[in-house]
């Protein structure tokens, strides 16, 4: 992966900047971006502050590119001390970030079709803005599955990049859906179809997969149905998210 180099890991206090209910379950917020704090698009971190239980810790995917002046992490939201803290987290609250970690990276030479289920937009949303940002010559395809039309996290946003870079392209899929709602668009399941509509024109691009464990198993099985290499497939698993 080309970019970036080196990335030391940086333990910092920080500030909330915004703190956003992006769908009915989902909820976004900036953190301001400690001096220094280095990335790759995208890895995770450490994310702490107060709760219920008491000062608790959880590894957060980041969902910008490091190209942006602040933090992002997205949830989706439960009953879990950790999670309604982050929920009810405002500006100016502090929290402390360690990171970042991990090798679930864009590889900036070779095209990209992202394959998203749920949360699991976060750092493909990061993805999306770094190969928007520093104008790679890649085509870059999402394929995101949402439950319904309101719960697509990040839906501006992602339309606001398709405006900024002609090589960024997203195809939308609604598994729960009612047949009378009013969305025109993809239904169903991301599959082999989907998959293959996707890859249309492109040499060799590298899947990347991330959300619920089943949606990222059930999705890799069927890469390699299609005789895609291993070697082509990366993937982070979203758990206890469902």
């Amino acid at each position: 992966m080309g970019g970036l180099g080196e990335v030391t890991v940086t333990i910092a206090r920080v500030r909330v900047l915004e703190s956003t209910r992006v769908t009915p379950t989902i909820h976004s917020v900036k953190f301001e971006k400690p001096a220094g704090f280095q990335f790759v698009p995208v890895q995770f971190c450490g994310l702490e502050f107060a709760t219920s239980a008491g000062s608790l810790e959880y590894p957060m995917s980041l969902a910008c590119s490091p190209t942006r002046p602040y933090l992002e992490f997205g949830a989706r939201v439960s009953e879990s001390p950790w999670k309604q803290a982050f929920a009810a987290l405002r500006p100016g609250d502090e929290a402390e970030v360690d990171g970042a970690y991990g090798h679930f990276v864009l590889h900036e030479e070779s095209p990209a079709i992202l394959v998203a289920g749920g949360i699991g937009i976060t750092p493909l949303k990061g993805m999306a803005e770094y190969a928007a940002d520093r104008r790679l010559p890649i085509p870059v395809r999402l394929l995101y599955s949402s439950r319904t039309e309101e719960e697509i996290a990040y839906r501006g946003e992602l339309e606001q990049l398709t405006r900024q870079n002609s090589r960024f392209e997203v195809e939308h899929t609604l598994t729960r859906s009612a047949e009378t709602s009013t969305w025109a668009g993809r239904r169903g399941r991301i599959d082999a179809e989907l998959l293959t509509q996707a890859s249309k024109g492109l040499t060799e691009p590298v899947y990347y997969l991330c959300g619920a464990a089943a949606m990222v198993e059930e999705t890799y099985r069927t890469l390699r149905s299609l005789e895609i290499p291993a070697d082509r497939v990366t993937y982070e698993v979203f758990r206890g998210y469902g």
